[in-house]
């Protein structure tokens, strides 16, 4: 029987070699997506575009997986909406009054319209998403 464990060894180092090749695409696929993300977002402080970045890749089984996003607790509300006008209609359905933190101002309102900054450039960016994790840098 023929001595296979050469060709083993360098297959091992040839699958690690693929991977280390796709984490970083997917590097490179995440920063471009936060980048381009930080121009959609609504500015009020400007908080919410400076936290906006890649949140790191992970190997799950055979897949190679990267978030972006941020650790605002506002991020989701400002993504998908509140109210009346929450994405997917999840939202409260009766008017409320909340006080303004900064001005102690009370405020009627019945939500705030989603800006979906992230789906959006994932979206639009496709293109260029696909040729930055196929290794076109």
């Amino acid at each position: 029987m023929a001595d296979t464990r050469a060709f083993e060894q360098a297959c091992d180092e040839a699958d690690k070699l693929v991977l280390d090749i796709l984490v970083q695409n997917m590097e490179l696929a995440l920063d471009h997506v936060a980048e381009k993300a930080k121009e959609k977002v609504g500015v009020n402080t400007g908080a919410l575009r400076a936290d906006t970045r890649s949140l790191g890749v992970e190997i799950v089984g055979d897949e190679v997986r990267g978030a972006v996003g941020n650790s605002l607790e506002y991020a989701i509300y400002h993504h998908q909406g509140t109210g009346i006008y929450a994405a997917n209609g999840n939202g409260r359905k009766t008017p409320w009054v909340y006080e303004d933190p900064k001005t102690g101002e009370k405020i009627y309102t019945r939500g705030s319209k989603p800006n979906p900054y992230l789906k959006d450039t994932i979206e639009q960016e496709q293109s260029t998403l696909s040729k930055l994790l196929g290794g076109a840098n």
